[in-house]
């Protein structure tokens, strides 16, 4: 996804209710807003219509019935996967098998859920498939500071090459020390090797943003202040 459609991380998850029937409709409506208030709920009550509106707006989460006249469930979770493949989708249906079940699944649905259950359940995975959004978020946000991180460094590492200060970097070196190596600033040719350091833990999420922006403005202090 380009960097200009990343959505902000603080932004509030936007769900789509999809079902024929208005009563389940609003009662899902009513789970997906309970004790939540960064969400936006919008709901319709056909296939067809859910999928004008996947077309024209941008939806974190859709909640869709599986049987509906003319355009089903299935239909419109395909039609979502193909819009945005990171759209997350969950069917609910009273009329289960395992055949519709093994076929959302193969299309990406996230979640699978059979009538009659108890609201609370169906709340619960609405909240799980919340916090995976804003996960995603975090995560997407993250990676574009870490490619921020890699540029700016790379810069200054081609600056002071230029100068004849110091050798190119090794930028695919292979030690991989732990996290106290973060904190070693007696070799500045291996601030390269940190930064990957940074990324492992980062994709194992050891680093939280506020750690991570610290380490940054460390390394990139110190390379100013060895130029």
């Amino acid at each position: 996804m380009p960097e200009s459609k990343l959505i902000e991380m603080y932004n509030p998850v936007k769900i789509l209710i999809v079902d024929d029937d208005k009563v389940i409709a609003d009662i899902l409506k009513d789970l997906a807003l309970m004790d939540e208030q960064e969400r936006s709920v919008s709901v319709c009550y056909d296939g067809a219509e859910a999928m004008s509106m996947i077309k024209n707006e941008s939806f974190d989460l859709i909640i869709t019935d599986l049987i509906m006249p003319n355009v089903g469930g299935l239909d419109v979770l395909k039609y979502a996967k193909k819009k945005d493949p990171d759209i997350i989708v969950i069917i609910v249906t009273g009329y289960a098998s395992l055949e519709t079940a093994i076929a959302a699944v193969r299309e990406g649905a996230y979640d699978y859920i059979m009538k009659p259950c108890k609201m609370g359940e169906i709340q619960i995975v609405i909240n799980r498939a919340a916090d995976k959004i804003k996960i995603n978020r975090e995560n997407k946000e993250l990676t574009r500071k870490l490619k921020e991180v890699y540029q700016e460094l790379m810069l200054l590492n081609d600056q002071r090459h230029k100068s004849g200060q110091i050798k190119s970097l090794n930028f695919f070196s292979s030690g991989m020390a732990g996290l106290h190596y973060l904190y070693n600033d007696s070799l500045p040719e291996n601030y390269i090797d940190k930064l990957k350091v940074l990324s492992s833990l980062k994709e194992k999420e050891l680093l939280t943003e506020s750690e991570f922006k610290t380490f940054k403005d460390h390394y990139l202090n110190l390379l100013s202040s060895n130029k």
